[in-house]
């Protein structure tokens, strides 16, 4: 049953959702009952998720009893059309009154909510217009309800724990469900973001999963830079070991099942390596992942792999707006992109490990990475092996950054750590299927880690 929220009311209009406060993953019913018949409505829906507003404007048409049922009704312009029960919350796009014309929607603090408010206008605003009034101030007297609605990425009763290089041997930060345990263990990594992001473990966590998102670089004790022009920079695979072990040394954690690692982007050589090497890996999960090493040295008790050979191409300006228009893999050059060594070449022989299931997301529409070419050539190498449990996950129009369900698509945005300096990458997509391709795939992914890590999730 919907539960009433009114903030404001006028000629009695009402907002309902089904709940107020909610997992950022889970969807919520809105309706809008008390308007006029047959009258165009605008709603217009932000969030700060850190420093930069993001906001969506769209029209409706209440029906003939005066309602806006979010679950049926179709937006008739705006941000989106047709029939999109959460489409206000995965169409927002950076406002024109951010300092940062790029930025990323991040939410960096996962102990508090994000906060969604919803207004509504009783008038036909688009974006545009919705701008221009703002400035003039003359939106207010057009508002007839408005509510906020608070979007969780971390349940109640859920321990975060964060750890130090220096005091634990690895830096990133663990979170524990409440109950008893044990639970299944999951490490997560970003690709060339410095530090960590904590959203995904968090949400993790309120699926039952023992969680720890976990930084390689740009955080005290470990490596400043994701990528310098002039220095060499080497990754030591031990570093991942300790944090495997750290994990299942965990009194709440299920060590007899092992660990699952979900990985994307840059990340993705890690994962295979720890795939490879680290016995207690029992699933990886990789997203838009490079399969070989990039940039970077990685070793491993007395083994070096050396990244291929990468060149700068000649329009690469790293202080320009040119640098940034197409991503990493199109302003570097690298025969390894396009074609494969066999398997008996490959130093990483991670299609041996027939005790590991991988999966394998690959957006087809991502301008950042060739994941289609990489997903073919793992699908491939796995196929040869004739290995027993594995999933190839493929979504047209999606772009780089596949996120939780919900969370905005950006074709682009400001990356902070890249080549020493603040780096504008193309990331691809198309909102619509991006963002259909994200909750299908996270649903698809909470599923995989279930299935292979053995026992059943605790709550």
């Amino acid at each position: 049953m919907l539960n009433l929220h009114l903030a404001m009311e006028k000629h009695n209009p009402k907002i309902l959702c089904s709940q107020i406060d909610s997992m950022s993953d889970d969807p919520v019913l809105i309706k809008i009952e008390g308007l006029h018949p047959e009258k165009t409505y605008t709603l217009h829906s932000f969030a700060k998720p850190s420093s930069d507003l993001f906001e969506c404007v769209v029209n409706y048409k209440a029906d003939s009893q005066g309602v806006i049922d979010l679950d049926k009704s179709e937006a008739t312009n705006g941000n989106y059309t047709g029939v999109e029960p959460m489409g206000i919350f995965w169409s927002m796009k950076p406002s024109p009154t951010n300092k940062n014309k790029y930025p990323r929607f991040a939410k960096l603090d996962v102990t508090t909510p994000l906060e969604v408010t919803l207004c509504i206008y009783d008038c036909e605003i688009t974006f545009e217009q919705f701008q221009t009034m703002r400035t003039e101030k003359t939106l207010d007297k057009h508002k007839v309800a408005s509510t906020v609605i608070n979007r969780w990425y971390m349940k109640p009763g859920t321990k975060r724990i964060k750890l130090s290089v220096k005091k634990h041997g690895v830096c990133g930060t663990l979170f524990i469900p409440s109950g008893k345990g044990p639970f299944p263990a999951v490490i997560t990594m970003f690709g060339s973001h410095p530090g960590t992001m904590e959203y995904k473990a968090s949400l993790l966590a309120s699926h039952g999963f023992a969680a720890l998102a976990l930084a390689y670089f740009g955080a005290p004790g470990l490596p400043k830079l994701f990528l310098s022009v002039t220095e060499e920079w080497t990754l030591k695979l031990e570093y991942f070991e300790n944090a495997v072990k750290y994990l299942l040394n965990h009194e709440k954690v299920d060590a007899p099942s092992g660990v699952g690692v979900m990985v994307l982007s840059f990340s993705g050589f890690i994962g295979f390596a720890m795939a490879t090497f680290i016995p207690e890996v029992k699933c990886l999960i990789l997203q838009n992942a490079v399969t070989h090493p990039a940039y970077v040295n990685l070793t491993y008790k007395g083994m070096t792999f050396a990244p291929e050979n990468w060149e700068m191409s000649e329009d690469f300006e790293p202080n320009s707006d040119s640098s940034v228009l197409r991503g990493l893999c199109q302003f570097f050059k690298s025969s390894y992109s396009l074609t494969a060594p066999g398997p008996e070449d490959l130093a990483m022989k991670f299609y041996d490990r027939k005790d590991v299931a991988y999966m394998f997301i690959a957006s087809l529409d991502d301008e950042n990475t060739p994941s289609e070419h990489y997903a073919n050539r793992t699908q491939k190498l796995l196929q040869l092996a004739k290995h027993p449990n594995y999933v190839i996950l493929r979504y047209p129009g999606a772009g780089h950054l596949l996120e939780p369900p919900y969370i905005v698509h950006h074709r682009s945005s400001v990356l902070k750590g890249t080549v020493g300096v603040e780096s504008l990458l193309c990331w691809g997509g198309v909102a619509l299927p991006h963002c259909k391709a994200q909750e299908d795939a996270w649903k698809k992914q909470i599923q995989f880690l279930r299935n292979n890590l053995v026992h059943c999730v605790k709550m």
